[in-house]
């Protein structure tokens, strides 16, 4: 229905464009009858367009923005900048979504604009050397996000009390495990695939993630650190429970259902190398990639 409506409107629009060419200015009885038609049509056609996107839109807001941009300059320069102007809003949102607050938006029309004015463009290098920037500014800021800042200290909180429980032992990285069960053999290494049985957990005793009812085969240079050097301390046969700091975790950025610096917990039960590796899923706790 969406798509016959949108052909049946740039159908219409066309016409309306043929005929209205032959006269300049002033409206008429029929333009005013064509403007309703037309009115009824794109509002009926969008309203099921939006609605379909999203039950809870407002369209009172959505009609707001509408007529900004169907009233705004029409101009090359205008529309090119109003594109280029959406970009910018999606780079606002998506740093605030990864970064747990908002850019400092002055600060950025200010550099934009000064770099925007330049009659040199930047160079090549020049361009690559900024860019390489981003990504440690990027964490720096992830870190100092309130979210990050709090569940460092829950984090570190949490630690301090099992080091008073004589059944765990921390690990120089910082991860604190209790063993279960010792198992048999050699240590695992860290060119192994090896098969684990998994529950992981927040420090509140939520569960967030399982290996389910068949174990799941890790490549251990693909896991989180704190997961890593676990699995390299156990054997076949092996059960621990492992704390995890959200440094030797998924660290300020997070994860999926992990919020920024989250100390983690996991059971794990090792079951041996995986004789015939395979694609690591896209599961907890493999290292999201950069």
């Amino acid at each position: 229905m969406k798509k016959i409506l949108a052909i049946a409107a740039a159908g219409l629009l066309t016409v309306g464009f043929v005929g209205c060419n032959s006269k300049a200015g002033g409206s008429s009885e029929a333009m005013d009858s064509l403007s309703m038609a037309f009115g009824d049509l794109y509002g009926s056609g969008m309203g099921q367009q939006l609605r379909s996107m999203d039950s809870t839109i407002n369209m009172e807001l959505a009609l707001k923005g509408m007529e900004y941009i169907a009233n705004a300059d029409t101009s090359k320069n205008f529309m090119a900048g109003l594109q280029m102007g959406m970009q910018i809003a999606q780079l606002y949102q998506g740093i605030e979504q990864q970064c747990g607050m908002p850019i400092n938006k002055s600060l950025f029309m200010k550099h934009l604009r000064e770099a925007l004015m330049k009659t040199t463009p930047m160079g090549q290098e020049d361009m690559m050397a900024l860019q390489s920037k981003i990504e440690p500014l990027l964490n720096k800021a992830m870190e100092q996000s309130p979210k990050a800042i709090a569940n460092k200290k829950k984090g570190e909180e949490y630690m301090s009390k099992l080091k008073s429980d004589k059944s765990y032992t921390f690990t120089k990285s910082g991860i604190a495990y209790k063993v279960l069960a010792a198992g048999e053999g050699k240590n695992f290494s860290d060119t192994d695939v090896v098969k684990v049985n998994y529950v992981g957990r927040h420090i509140d005793g939520t569960e967030f993630d399982k290996s389910g009812d068949n174990p799941v085969p890790f490549n251990l240079k693909q896991v989180i650190p704190g997961f890593a050097e676990m699995i390299q301390l156990m054997k076949p046969g092996s059960k621990v429970t492992v704390v995890i700091p959200g440094d030797q975790a998924y660290g300020p950025q997070g994860n999926r259902g992990i919020e920024p610096n989250e100390t983690l917990i996991f059971d794990i039960e090792t079951l041996g190398v995986d004789d015939t590796p395979k694609p690591a899923r896209p599961q907890m706790p493999i290292r999201p990639a950069n």
